[in-house]
């Protein structure tokens, strides 16, 4: 329950679930006069309302009459206009000469900020014929300068409304939040882990796979340093691989980003390298409704508990043990803008199969008027470049018009330069872009080769069909052409003398990423298909299905293709999932049947999963299949969840093998508070501090929970938009009460943002007092405590619910206006009362509050 107190300046409403007084009643009756800072209307209530039926003490309710009870001063608030948040402000309130009442007061500075424009109402005064309303001021109503304006004001929320015609606004897109409302954040450390271990022992053969994947990152200031590496064990080799290495920091004037060190180029228009030098781009999240980009979902299909890899040009991003059946990752952190997922599936039994998932850039099509560029500069630091040489990049995208965007871009590097022009169209039938690069490549005793690259990309979403997300490219190559990664290979391999011919060098290519809804399912498609010039054999690799559900029972019709990295054989195999929950609760376990047919091997799985626990924290799953030709198996897995991080574990065994893998993922903030441990990060995290607030949740995460020390982090916030982060105080204890349930922040992408919440802490008491006649006190009286702070209000009955944190001491109770209206109420809780934990509302008989006049 929320209780609406005397506000006074920086303090706002104590909450907490448990509690319902009826106190709440006589608030919520004027709350909608005081919330209006600057209504007009009088309202008065009948005081023999309140009174108790022997006609005892009534309270004065004047207080309550006012239509503005804020009292005068400053408040850290949440300014809203027109219902969106625009920023966290400093509002004053001035005292009214005469009144019992106070004045917001705005400054021009504050409205012109808020993106008011004073300037429109003279004009429309002047197109309508009227005469001009009053001239601005600063501690005025509003409405007296824009008329139809008003500005409540929630004390107990700090929430400042603006309610603003649209007339006076300076036009705006949707989603804006103006820059100086980014938050940089504050100095602090922190590490993202990934750690798991797969061993499994076949034919006599016994082959284990150790995997720690670390995302690192130091903020000082505007400045953010990053590592992004892992390291890999297996029997035949072991080593840390860096991704990368750099320093960041944004550059708001430019609405760019900058990252010097070991970095990638964008891809949007030229395959992405990576390189070991600086990048300056446009970041289109600082835009009010850019895309944030595109990362795309892995789905497969494994038979065994199995080992799965995902390696993007040659860098391991990502390695999981997954359970027999399918299986989807759609949380990964792809280096660059570009270049293919090579997603490998290492099988108990040491099978491994191999798949790519093509990663694309968009049809290049941007809003008219709309700019973007990039420039980087270094030496490539591509896997398998002998001779690495020296590069320039730069690209340029323009919106020409609502039809056309234009686009253009060079590289130049040792012995090599390559030039591409574009233009894109956006058409009834979706977005379209043609461009054609040309590359020179010259060639150590081999002289120049040339050639030309012309490529097609579609993309459209039919939100009449259903079509959420599709992208189509198309790339045809002539013999002579080279791309920055292939010409630094072969420009190697001819200073080294060795044949130029052994890299394999692409004619064409065709992509396709599909997800359309059918109403009664969803079908997806994603697949690649690769000719070579100097290669005969081609490579067709697609992943495609179709699920949807009928009574209650979920399918799952999927197909693959992909091939077996020992032997170079294509396996194409195709499964039937079917999955049917055993029970209506939330918990109650499911039943899933697969059936699989492919060139390799054959077979039928059965599995039964499900969770366990108040949140679902732990889940787990058993199953047993038959393998045609291989026998049978058994798996088992499991996965927990805890504050400070996921534990997952699986087992498997058949006649062939035996298999066991074991897992752990999390991270940790380090910050001026201490060490602050998350079950997951992102890149743009926040720090929520609630002093003794132990148990309250964050925006309803079950793992985001504040911690004994009364730090939690939120694991995800969107950089340069408005992220509301909420308390749950359901498993709070009833000695901790929040001020306030709710803040906004817009943090800077990288940053790690504060966001402090004021408690109260004490115990929490319900006292039932009565005055020295004899007669309960009046309904809706103050209760201060020695220095004066409210504490509380009495409700019915002359029961009055309070937080004191002292063990014994003095209450003071007022009502009405004259010195009479006052009486003093001495506690004493003893030595037990004030432990922490206790989690309990005490109910304390007071007796007689002293001093007190009759009514």
């Amino acid at each position: 329950m929320r209780l609406n107190m005397h506000a006074r300046p920086g303090h706002g409403p104590l909450t907490h679930p448990r509690l319902r007084l009826t106190t709440r009643c006589l608030l919520l009756l004027s709350s909608a006069h005081a919330l209006d800072a600057h209504a007009a209307e009088h309202v008065a209530f009948n005081p023999a309302f309140f009174a108790d039926r022997a006609g005892g003490l009534q309270v004065d309710i004047s207080k309550f009459s006012q239509g503005n009870i804020v009292l005068p001063g400053s408040y850290r608030a949440d300014v809203h206009l027109n219902g969106q948040w625009i920023g966290r402000e400093t509002v004053s309130f001035a005292a009214v000469e005469g009144q019992n009442s106070t004045q917001l007061c705005l400054g021009r500075e504050a409205l012109l900020r808020f993106g008011v424009d004073l300037d429109a109402v003279d004009r429309q005064s002047a197109q309508a014929g009227v005469a001009a309303p009053s001239p601005f001021t600063d501690c005025a109503d509003i409405a007296t300068y824009l008329p139809g304006a008003s500005s409540p004001f929630d004390a107990g929320e700090n929430r400042l409304d603006l309610q603003i015609p649209q007339i006076y606004l300076a036009r705006k897109a949707r989603g804006y939040v103006d820059p100086r409302q980014w938050d940089s954040g504050i100095d602090a450390a922190f590490v993202r882990y990934n750690a798991n271990t797969f061993a499994t022992r076949t034919n006599g053969r016994a082959l284990s796979s150790h995997y720690l994947g670390l995302n690192t990152g130091l903020n000082l200031g505007d400045w953010h340093w990053r590592h992004n590496g892992s390291y890999s064990q297996t029997d035949s080799a072991s080593g840390y691989q860096s991704n990368a290495t750099y320093v960041q920091r944004d550059v708001s004037p430019l609405q760019s980003q900058l990252m010097v060190g070991e970095i990638y180029t964008p891809g949007e228009l030229f395959d992405s390298v990576r390189l070991r030098g600086a990048s300056l781009f446009s970041d289109d999240r600082m835009l009010p409704d850019s895309q944030t980009g595109f990362a795309p979902v892995v789905r497969g299909v494994a038979e065994t508990n199995a080992r799965v890899s995902v390696r993007q040009r040659g860098v391991l991003l990502d390695e999981v043990s997954v359970a027999p059946g399918p299986f989807v990752l759609n949380d990964l952190f792809p280096t660059g803008y570009g270049g293919d997922l090579n997603v490998t599936i290492t099988e108990a039994d040491g099978r491994r199969r191999e798949f790519v998932v093509p990663f694309a850039a968009n049809a290049n099509l941007l809003r008219a008027g709309y700019k973007r560029y990039s420039v980087s500069l270094g030496q490539l630091d591509e896997i398998g470049v002998r001779h690495p040489p020296k590069l320039l990049q730069a690209t340029y995208q323009h919106g020409l018009s609502n039809l056309l965007s234009g686009y253009t871009g060079a590289v130049l590097a040792d012995d090599y330069s390559s030039q591409l022009a574009g233009a894109a169209f956006n058409t009834a039938f979706g977005a379209l872009s043609l461009d054609l690069t040309h590359s020179s490549a010259h060639l150590k005793g081999h002289g120049f080769l040339e050639g030309q690259s012309l490529q097609m990309r579609y993309s459209k979403n039919f939100a009449d069909t259903g079509t959420h997300f599709a992208l189509g490219a198309y790339r045809y190559s002539t013999e002579g052409f080279l791309s920055v990664a292939d010409a630094a290979r072969v420009r190697g391999l001819a200073i080294d003398g060795l044949r130029v011919d052994s890299l394999s060098r692409l004619r064409d290519r065709m992509d396709i990423s599909l997800n359309q809804s059918l109403g009664v399912g969803t079908v997806y498609l994603t697949g690649s298909s690769q000719n070579y010039w100097n290669r005969k054999s081609a490579n067709l690799t697609f992943t495609a299905g179709y699920s949807g559900a009928w009574k209650g029972i979920h399918y799952t019709l999927s197909a693959q293709r992909s091939r077996d990295l020992l032997s170079e054989r294509v396996d194409k195999q195709v499964d039937l999932t079917l999955s049917l929950p055993l029970g209506n609760g939330p918990r109650s376990p499911t039943l899933t049947t697969t059936a699989y047919r492919g060139d390799q091997s054959s077979g039928e799985r059965v599995t039964l999963g499900g969770s366990l626990g108040e949140r679902s924290e732990f889940s787990y799953g058993i199953g047993a299949s038959q393998t045609h030709g291989r026998g049978n198996a058994s798996s088992a897995d499991m996965k927990y969840q805890t504050g400070q991080g996921v534990l997952s574990a699986s087992v498997g065994q058949s006649s062939a093998y035996r298999s066991a893998s074991f897992g752990m993922t999390g991270g940790m903030v380090a910050h001026a508070g201490g060490v602050t441990f998350a079950p997951e990060l992102g890149d743009t995290v926040g720090i929520v501090q609630a002093p003794d607030a132990e148990g309250a949740r964050i925006n309803g995460n079950h793992s985001a929970q504040i911690g004994k020390r009364g730090y939690a982090v939120v694991p995800h916030l969107t950089p340069y938009r408005r992220n509301v982060v909420e308390l749950d105080p359901k498993d709070l204890s009833v000695d901790v009460e929040l001020k306030s349930a709710a803040q906004n922040v817009a943090p800077r992408a990288g940053s790690v943002v504060k966001l402090q919440f004021a408690t109260v802490s004490g115990q929490a008491l319900l006292i039932t007092a009565l005055s020295e006649d004899s007669n309960p006190l009046p309904f809706g009286s103050d209760v201060f405590d020695e220095d004066g702070a409210s504490v509380g209000i009495v409700g019915q009955g002359g029961k009055a619910f309070v937080r004191v944190a002292r063990p014994q001491g003095q209450l003071t109770v007022k009502w009405g206006a004259n010195a009479g209206g006052i009486c003093r109420l001495d506690y004493d809780l003893g030595t037990k009362s004030t432990a922490k934990g206790a989690n309990r509302l005490r109910h304390l008989n007071a007796g007689a509050c002293k001093g007190g006049a009759g009514g």
